[in-house]
C-alpha cells in the first residue's frame, strides 16, 4: 500500500481520526482544568569537607562526598527528615504524605542538591523546602563520621534559599493539551487503519475484482419517493448514469450483442428492481422495442413503480392459463412493453426453469429488440441463476456501503456454477460527496435540472459555437448576423451548411441588396446538413434559422430581431411575423422523420 492510498483511506475515514483528537484534547483540557494549582519552591544544600591542606586531601574528600549524595538524597523523603520538619510547622500530614511533595536532586559532578517541595500556598512550599534542607544537615552531621574532638567531618551549608514562586508549576495545559491531543490522533490513526483493514463493504468497483463495473448509479432522496427517470429528471446526473449503463451493454460484446438480460442483486434493498425500470425505460427511449419482464415471483415491485395491475402476469402464461398478448401493457410515451408478474406461485424457481418459460423467452426474442428481466437476489433464492441461464447474461446490482464483498463473490459463484453469463456489476446508492462520490459533471449544467431554465430542452431553443454568436446577434437587434459570424471558427470536418444573402453576393460579385439569397441551417442526430432543403427566395439580413437536434427529435426556430426567439418543435410550429405583439402558433403534425421545411420571404414571413 502506497502513500496516495493511506492518504484516501484518511480522507475516509477522516471522522475516526477526528474523534479520538478531539477526544484526547477533551480530556486533557478537563483534567487541567480540574487539577489545583501546585507551586514547586527549589531549596540548595552545599556539602563539604572541613578538612585538607594539600590537593591531595582535597580530590579524596570531594570524591567522597560525590559518592556520598545519593545517600544524603535519599535521607530527604525519609522520616528522620520530614517527621521534625512536620512538627516544626505543624503541617498535620503523615511522613508519607510529605514525601509526596519532597523531592532531592544531585547534580552529576557536583556536590549540591536541590531540595524541591510542592503546595498549593506557594509560601508553604517555600517554608518546607527550606525547613526540609535545614533538617537535612543536621541529619547528615549527626550521622557522618566524628574527629577525635567529636566534630562531624562533612560541612552541609543551604547555599539556595527558597522564595514563594509567582507561577504554578502545574498543572501544565499546554503540555497537557499537546499530550492528549498526539495521543488520540495516534489512536485514531490506528482506528481508521484498522476499519479500513477490516471493511469488507464494497464502496469502489475495484473492490470486485474479476468483473467489469457497468455504472455508477448516484444516491437521490427523491429516488424514494419516484424511483423512475421522468420528464422532470431527465437531464439529472442519475439519468445520466443510466443512459451510460445503457451504452455500456450495448458494446459489452459487439460480435455477441445481449438481447435479453436479467437483473439480479445479492441480497434484498440493493435496488434491483428500480435500476431494471430505468434501464428498460432508457433502451426504449432510443425507439426500440422494450420489454420489462417482472420474474421476481416472490417480492414483485416493478408494477408499483409503474403503476400497473399484476393480478395477471407472466405465471398465469407460464401456468397456460392466458396468452401473452392478453396480458402485456404499454408504459410511458416510449411505448415499453411491460410483463408482470401476475398471481405469486408456491414454486418460483421451478416455473422459472421449466420448458414453459425457455418457449416463452424464444416467442419474446423474437418480437422485442430488448428483454429486461427483473429477479429476486441471487443469495436467499436460486430464482434469479436458473432464469439467467436461459439470457444472454446477468447485471448483478450492487449497493454501496451495505453489501459485503463476501456478498458479491458468493452471488457471483452462483452465477458462474451454473454457467451463467455475468455482464457487469452496478454499483447503485453512490453518494454524490466524498472520496467515493459518484462522477458527476457539475460545471455542465445539461446534467442537472435548473428550475430557473425554464421547461425541458424540446421546448426551449439551445445553440453553441457559431449558432451562439448568430442568436446573440439576433437578441441584441444588429443590422446584421453576419459580423457575429466572421469571428466564429468552423471545425474543418462539420459543415453547418450557413449562408447568408452577403455571403452569397460576394462570392457572386453582387452587392447583398440584390443578391437572392437562402438561410438554411440542418442537425441530424448522427450527422450535419442532412436533407433540409429550403426555397430560394429573398431574405431580411437579419432573419435566423436555427435547429437543435437532441437524442430522441430536432427542434427549428426563427425569428427577427426585436422580438424574443421562438422555438419550433416537431410537433408544434410557431409562425413569427413582425410587428406581431403575439406569436401565431400553427399547428402542424410532423414527426421526427418528416421535418418541416422552411424559409423566408422578402417581408420576413416565415413559409
Amino acid at each position: 500500500m502506497h502513500a496516495l492510498e493511506y492518504f484516501a483511506i484518511l480522507r475516509k475515514r477522516w471522522l475516526y481520526i477526528i474523534i479520538p483528537l478531539l477526544a484526547g484534547l477533551a480530556t486533557s483540557a478537563v483534567l487541567s482544568l480540574a487539577s489545583n494549582p501546585e507551586y514547586q519552591a527549589t531549596a540548595s544544600v552545599y556539602f563539604s569537607l572541613p578538612y585538607g591542606n594539600t590537593a591531595s586531601d582535597l580530590f579524596q574528600g570531594s570524591n567522597y562526598t560525590q559518592q556520598q549524595l545519593a545517600s544524603y538524597a535519599n535521607l530527604t523523603t525519609m522520616p528522620v527528615v520530614l517527621q521534625p520538619v512536620i512538627d516544626k510547622l505543624g503541617l498535620g500530614v503523615t511522613t508519607a504524605a510529605l514525601a509526596g511533595k519532597v523531592t532531592a536532586v544531585s547534580s552529576a559532578d557536583t556536590v549540591i542538591i536541590d531540595i524541591r517541595a510542592a503546595d498549593q500556598s506557594p509560601a508553604e512550599a517555600a517554608n518546607i523546602a527550606n525547613t526540609v534542607a535545614d533538617q537535612l544537615g543536621l541529619v547528615v552531621k549527626q550521622l557522618s563520621p566524628k574527629d577525635a574532638t567529636g566534630k562531624s567531618q562533612i560541612d552541609v551549608s543551604t547555599v539556595g534559599t527558597a522564595s514563594a514562586p509567582s507561577a504554578p508549576s502545574s498543572p501544565k495545559t499546554k503540555r497537557n493539551l499537546a499530550v492528549g491531543g498526539l495521543a488520540g490522533l495516534f489512536l485514531g490513526l490506528l482506528i481508521a487503519l484498522a476499519r479500513d483493514r477490516f471493511d469488507t463493504r464494497v464502496r469502489t468497483i475495484k473492490d470486485i475484482p474479476g468483473v467489469s463495473g457497468l455504472a455508477t448509479i448516484s444516491f437521490d432522496k427523491a429516488a424514494r419517493r419516484s424511483p423512475l427517470i421522468g420528464k422532470g429528471n431527465a437531464r439529472s446526473i442519475r439519468a445520466e448514469a443510466f443512459r451510460q449503463l445503457r451504452t455500456n451493454l450495448q458494446f459489452v460484446d459487439v460480435g455477441n450483442p445481449v438481447k435479453v438480460m436479467v437483473v439480479t442483486s445479492s441480497i434484498a434493498a440493493e435496488g434491483k428492481s428500480s435500476t431494471a425500470a430505468n434501464l428498460a425505460v432508457m433502451f426504449a427511449e432510443t425507439g426500440r422495442k422494450v420489454l420489462l419482464v417482472e420474474a421476481d415471483l416472490r417480492r414483485p415491485r416493478v408494477s408499483d413503480y409503474l403503476d400497473l395491475e399484476r393480478s395477471v402476469g407472466l405465471t398465469n402464461v407460464l401456468a397456460g392459463h392466458v396468452d401473452v398478448d392478453s396480458v402485456l401493457q404499454t408504459w410511458g410515451p416510449g411505448g415499453l412493453s411491460v410483463l408482470p408478474s401476475g398471481s405469486i406461485p408456491p414454486n418460483p424457481s421451478e416455473l422459472l426453469g421449466s420448458q414453459n418459460m425457455i418457449d416463452l423467452l424464444t416467442i419474446l426474442r423474437a418480437r422485442f429488440d430488448m428483454i429486461v428481466m427483473d429477479t429476486p437476489p441471487l443469495l436467499p433464492v436460486t430464482d434469479a441463476a436458473v432464469t439467467a441461464v436461459q439470457t444472454d447474461g446477468a447485471v448483478i446490482v450492487v449497493r454501496y456501503g451495505k453489501t459485503t464483498r463476501n456478498q458479491v463473490n458468493t452471488a457471483l459463484q452462483s452465477l458462474r456454477s451454473v454457467d451463467a453469463r455475468v455482464l457487469g456489476v452496478v454499483l447503485n446508492m453512490v453518494p454524490t460527496k466524498g472520496t467515493d462520490s459518484a462522477v458527476s459533471y457539475d460545471g455542465y449544467g445539461y446534467y442537472e435540472d435548473d428550475p430557473a431554465s425554464g421547461p425541458p430542452l424540446e421546448n426551449k431553443t439551445v445553440q453553441s459555437g457559431p449558432g451562439r454568436a448568430r442568436q446573440d446577434a439576433a437578441l441584441n437587434g444588429r443590422d446584421s448576423a453576419t459580423e457575429a459570424m466572421n469571428g466564429a471558427t468552423l471545425e474543418p470536418t462539420v459543415d453547418f451548411g450557413v449562408h447568408t444573402p452577403q455571403s452569397r453576393a460576394r462570392s457572386d460579385g453582387m452587392s447583398g441588396a440584390d443578391a437572392p439569397g437562402e438561410l438554411s441551417a440542418a442537425v441530424g442526430d448522427d450527422q450535419v446538413g442532412d436533407d433540409l432543403r429550403t426555397e430560394d427566395r429573398a431574405v431580411e439580413p437579419e432573419a435566423l434559422s436555427a435547429v437543435i437536434g437532441d437524442d430522441d427529435q430536432r427542434t427549428r426556430g426563427g425569428w427577427v430581431p426585436g422580438q424574443a426567439p421562438t422555438a419550433h418543435t416537431s410537433d408544434n410550429q410557431r409562425t413569427v411575423r413582425e410587428g406581431a405583439s403575439e406569436p401565431e402558433v400553427s399547428d402542424a403534425s410532423a414527426t421526427t422523420a418528416a421535418r418541416p421545411r422552411m424559409g423566408w420571404n422578402r417581408q420576413g414571413r416565415k413559409r
